[in-house]
């Protein structure tokens, strides 16, 4: 074999001229026997995710039904596709990330079909880690639960559901099943909930569930060592469990719960011996009086301007002369929006949500000052001491006392009296072995009714669970323990030095490549090209460099 064949072979027809011509360089360098020194991977190395509940939930639906992710969650989603095999279920992802921290990379990548894939697994697993980590350790108790949920709604390939809609479930998976998730400290667990709000997911389901009428629910407990520090030197698990509330199951599992849980189901005498006298429909909650008692926002308005309006005519009657004219009080009445302005009221706890509720949130008198000094504004020659007097008396006088009036009407409403009163003076069964067995043998239109009259939806109870019920394997809460995954920033490194080996081995193997074809070719050259020997060795390196190189640039 001659030297212009050897050419022939690894470099004319070749599609990677500039990839050989940079290996003719590293051959001309003076290499002596040293090959590159490894690289050493660190923390900081890691791509960065930033963590955002706003970014991480950012998704819309088309027409069509086809998802749109913006960025920061289109980012996230990219690393999380990789973890575990396509279509893992969530105790499959769980049970992948632990052998990846337990028994190192290998059997992670062991199924890739290109170095491509097998390092873009191991950089998405430690991106997964590091993420989590962050999430878990460096933020305080509501926002790392936040955090958490919409983390985990995106490893899901779900969607998070916006507050205030009515429902116990914070996120969809991908496949439409409602999630309430729970993430707390192990020593201080407690499930809790809006009884009433429950109820409502399992008499008119909003979601798709397995199931049929049922929300499941994902409790999660982290636990930290004592002595690992704060921020990311903490280090610990996070154990993972899952169970459903169903139509059928939810007096079982309460009846077993403490007390307060116990309460929620208490049924009324009078509706228990309805249904067993055959009357499927009794509904005796429909004998009390109104459940809410407050009118509409809008009917609250007209009550509102009327007051106002009212001691507004008192005051003008003094004639003072910075007064507002009626023009002046008709734009404050339009600025103030009563009706339709959150901002101005102090939102309050309802069941296990806080919400503006006119007629009970307290008004803002900072607020109510803000708007009407906008109307001031306008007016020539007025002494800013002088006005801003005006405007808080004005405020107090007026607007704030016209509030607080409509609050203390409906604070003493005959109607809420009298169905507090009739729901106390209401006999109830408070055996819960018998509301148990009774529940159970009501067909599930009967079921749904039994729920709307207990007295836990009628008083808009809580709920709870202790930890050792929520996840316990036993019926009648069966619950399944998913897996456990460990997090820390110490154990993040420790997985990222196990993966720097095989980080390494897949980048270095061009150079070993190169390192044999120089090798080759000098001994080729050395030996007045008459090893035929050397001079293929020469070519079967190239054309591994050649293979090698191509699969990194055209997978990636």
């Amino acid at each position: 074999m001659n030297i212009d064949a050897l050419v022939e072979s690894f470099y004319k027809t070749t599609e990677h001229k500039d990839l050989i011509n940079e290996v003719l360089k590293f051959l001309l360098v003076e290499q002596g026997d040293q090959m590159p020194p490894k690289a050493t991977f660190e923390w900081s190395m890691i791509p960065d995710i930033p963590i955002s509940e706003i970014g991480w939930s950012d998704v819309s639906t088309t027409e069509e039904g086809e998802q749109i992710l913006g960025p920061q969650r289109a980012l996230l989603q990219q690393y999380l596709d990789n973890i575990g095999t396509p279509g893992a279920s969530f105790a499959e992802q769980i049970a992948s990330l632990e052998e990846f921290y337990t028994n190192g990379p290998e059997g992670i990548v062991g199924s890739a079909t290109s170095n491509t894939e097998k390092i873009s697994k191991l950089i998405s697993y430690l991106v997964f880690y590091k993420t989590l980590t962050k999430v878990v350790t460096n933020f305080n108790a509501s926002s790392a639960g936040f955090s958490f949920e919409s983390f985990l709604a995106t490893l899901l390939h779900g969607e998070q559901i916006k507050a205030n809609t009515g429902t116990i479930a914070d996120f969809l998976t991908g496949d439409n099943v409602p999630i309430s998730l729970k993430l707390y400290a192990e020593k201080t667990l407690h499930v809790e909930g809006s009884f009433t709000d429950l109820v409502n997911d399992l008499v008119d389901p909003q979601f798709t569930h397995p199931d049929g009428n049922a929300m499941r629910y994902v409790v999660c407990t982290k636990s930290f060592d004592s002595d690992s520090g704060e921020g990311l030197k903490q280090k610990g698990t996070i154990t993972f469990y899952e169970f459903d509330f169903t139509l059928d199951n939810l007096f079982a599992i309460l009846a077993t719960s403490m007390e307060k849980s116990q309460k929620c189901i208490h049924l009324p005498v009078a509706f228990v011996q309805a249904i067993q006298r055959g009357e499927g429909d009794f509904d005796y909650s429909a004998s009390l009086p109104a459940k809410d008692v407050l009118p509409s926002p809008e009917e609250l308005e007209k009550q509102f301007i009327s007051i106002a309006r009212r001691r507004f005519d008192n005051l003008v009657a003094h004639e003072h002369p910075l007064y507002p004219s009626e023009e002046e009080f008709q734009d404050m009445l339009q600025l103030i929006d009563f009706a339709k302005n959150e901002e101005l009221f102090t939102a309050i706890q309802k069941g296990d949500i806080k919400q503006v509720v006119r007629g009970s949130s307290p008004m803002g008198l900072r607020k109510l000052q803000s708007i009407l000094k906008g109307v001031y504004l306008g007016r020539e020659n007025a002494p800013r001491k002088v006005v801003n007097k005006d405007i808080e008396f004005l405020a107090k006088n007026v607007f704030l006392s016209a509030y607080n009036e409509i609050v203390s009407q409906y604070k003493a409403s005959e109607m809420a009296k009298l169905r507090k009163q009739a729901i106390v003076d209401t006999p109830f069964v408070t055996d819960v072995g018998e509301l148990v067995r009774f529940y159970g043998a009501l067909s599930d239109e009967e079921k749904k009714l039994a729920l709307k009259n207990t007295l836990g939806y009628m008083e808009s109870y809580q709920f709870a669970l202790n930890r050792r019920q929520s996840t316990n394997p036993s019926p009648p809460i069966n619950t399944e323990k998913l897996g456990v995954i460990t997090i820390g920033g110490e154990y993040v490194e420790r997985m990222l030095q196990q993966v720097s080996s095989v980080l390494n081995s897949e980048i270095f193997a061009v150079f070993t490549s190169l390192k044999t074809l120089s090798d080759s070719l000098n001994g080729f050259f050395a030996g007045g090209l008459a090893d035929d020997s050397k001079a293929s060795t020469a070519i079967a390196s190239a054309q591994d460099i050649e293979v090698k190189t191509s699969e990194l640039k055209d997978e990636k």
